[in-house]
């Protein structure tokens, strides 16, 4: 009968192992790590990343335009803050630039490899050539039409040379000439005081301008830098900021706009999708407003979009809202940024594939680094155990087995648990940790370590030994022995009681000589779980030790 149970026991664990090998995982949130604040000039409006110093490293650059609640502190100028690779910083280098700067943005305007800067100021519209090592030459100023307030940089003529287009009253086209200087500025009529993105919203290769101000307007590029008449799609009014992405996974550009208007107590932030041909649909809205950017930010090949707001007076946040690829959108998770936040740039400071935020702070004369902790989003799973069944003292293997389902590519740190707990049976992995390959996919061995062969796994008790939980067979047996031969029962009677101990006697003996082969089986189960950044997986498989 021993032998029979353990035969299906053993039957039952083999059946139940394919059902517990793994635990598939689910699309991964979004997480950010608290912002890490850096000090920079007076009133810092706008922030561009790029490499600076030529060491592969991203560094951020922010125009601080020496204004707090709209009083001129000073003239303001650029802080500079050398990335050290990790999504730290080195503290700030701050110089003069311009008069009250309050935009910026990078590129390599006279093309020698080294990032270049322009700004816009109360003079205009300045370009800051960059010497290599993180610092920058004196400013070159080029006119433009009046009060130019928003900047954006693009490739508007194809020759490979960025342009600049600023606006405000009207929009101004600046052709660079590949040398850092450029051509006399082409103005059109169209107001953009709320934000303007140079993207190609109708696919036909040549970058348009879209507008913010009240409503949107886009400018159908030529490709030579010149553009058609522009189309007007009307929307809210007071536009706070401006992007352009595809929400919706149809491969054209949608809007999102964000608006805030005091008098009607309105605001929020309307997505509205593209037709494909410069013209848009009417928008879905969001109860959010602020400055915006919009990026991947959870791996999962949908846009996402990052809306910060705040004022002068409390702490600002950043509301992450994760996108389902149709232009509609998760629940905000937020996040907490600096004091009266003006603008955010979306970049990858730490070379993790995974986009993180930098946020200027306007009050408190900051800029925020929140850097993504949401890490490779993964599936794991194991193999059932070889051998699948082992006698005390002996290890096991299973191949565990990691699949990439997000855009980046953190590596994933492995532990392990065993249950019972009580037990001496171990196991650790080879490597503890992975990264996965070009293809997506990441193994490694899991080592399932039973303990000495000397050791019992249950150390033995009295109570549940055999002699201890059937002592009482052989004290019953004889007495009914002896009652038998000594009573005064008949014959009959007698062979009876006597037979009855006999057989108490006898399980007593088959009893013994069934538990003499040792210890039970005991099926372990062995938990693995997988960790990188915010997101973790686990899996479990079993093995049984006899």
């Amino acid at each position: 009968m021993c032998a029979e149970h353990r035969s299906v026991a053993l039957l039952v664990i083999s059946l139940l192992v394919p059902f517990s090998l793994s635990n598939p995982a689910h699309a991964a949130t979004v997480g950010f790590k608290p912002g890490v604040t850096y000090p920079v000039g007076t009133g810092p409006r706008a922030v561009a990343s790029a490499d600076f110093n030529g060491d592969g490293k991203a560094d951020l650059a922010v125009a601080n335009s020496g204004i707090l609640n709209f009083v001129a502190i000073d003239d303001g100028g650029i802080s500079v803050l050398l990335g050290n690779g990790d999504g730290t910083f080195q503290p700030a280098n701050s110089f003069t630039a311009g008069k009250n700067p309050i935009a910026i943005a990078a590129s390599d305007f006279n093309r020698d490899g080294r990032a270049d800067l322009v700004i816009i100021d109360s003079t205009g519209v300045g370009v800051l050539l960059g010497n290599g090592d993180g610092t920058f030459g004196p400013g070159n100023y080029f006119p433009t039409a009046s009060f130019p307030r928003s900047l954006a940089v693009g490739d508007l003529n194809g020759d490979n040379i960025p342009d600049i287009v600023v606006a405000y009253s009207s929009l101004s086209v600046l052709l660079g000439n590949g040398d850092g200087t450029f051509q006399s500025h082409v103005d059109y009529s169209e107001l953009g005081r709320s934000g303007i993105v140079a993207a190609d919203v109708n696919g036909d290769g040549k970058l348009d301008v879209i507008l913010s101000d009240i409503g949107t307007t886009i400018l159908l590029g030529n490709g030579d830098g010149s553009f058609q008449s522009a189309i007007f799609s009307s929307g809210p009014i007071f536009r706070v900021a401006l992007v352009a992405a595809d929400f919706d996974l149809d491969g054209k550009l949608d809007l999102a706009v964000s608006f805030a208007d005091p008098p009607s107590k309105s605001s929020g932030t309307v997505v509205m999708p593209g037709n494909g041909d410069g013209t848009f649909q009417s928008a879905t809205h969001l109860q959010s407003f602020g400055v915006m950017s919009a990026g991947d930010f959870n791996g999962d090949n949908k846009t996402d979009l990052a809306i910060v707001s705040g004022d002068a007076n409390v702490s600002g946040t950043a509301n992450v809202f994760l996108g389902n690829g149709d232009r509609t959108f998760q629940s905000a998770l937020s996040f907490a940024v600096g004091t009266g936040p003006y603008s955010v740039l979306e970049a990858d400071f730490n070379h993790d594939k995974a986009p993180d935020l930098a946020v200027t702070n306007s009050a408190d004369n900051t800029v925020s680094v929140l850097l993504n902790a949401t890490g490779a989003d993964f599936s794991i799973s194991a193999s059932a155990p070889t051998p699948g069944t082992v006698s005390r003292g002996q290890s096991s293997t299973s191949t565990i087995t990691l699949d990439h389902l997000n855009a980046f590519d953190n590596p994933v740190a492995l532990t392990c648990s065993v249950q019972p707990a009580q037990s001496a049976t171990t196991c650790s992995f080879n490597p503890n940790s992975v990264t996965f390959d070009a293809n997506g996919n990441a193994t490694a061995t899991l080592t399932i370590s039973t303990g000495a062969a000397a050791a019992s796994l249950f150390p033995a008790t009295h109570q549940d030994s055999p002699a201890f939980r059937f002592g009482w067979l052989p004290i019953v047996g004889f007495a009914l022995m002896g009652v038998g031969f000594g009573s005064r029962l008949s014959i009959k009677r007698k062979l009876t009681v006597c037979l009855l101990g006999c057989m108490l006697l006898s399980g007593l003996i088959l009893q013994a000589a069934c538990g003499s082969s040792g210890p039970r089986s005991q099926a372990y189960t062995i938990t693995l779980t997988g960790t990188s950044g915010s997101t973790q997986h686990s899996a479990t498989t079993t093995l049984t030790v006899q």
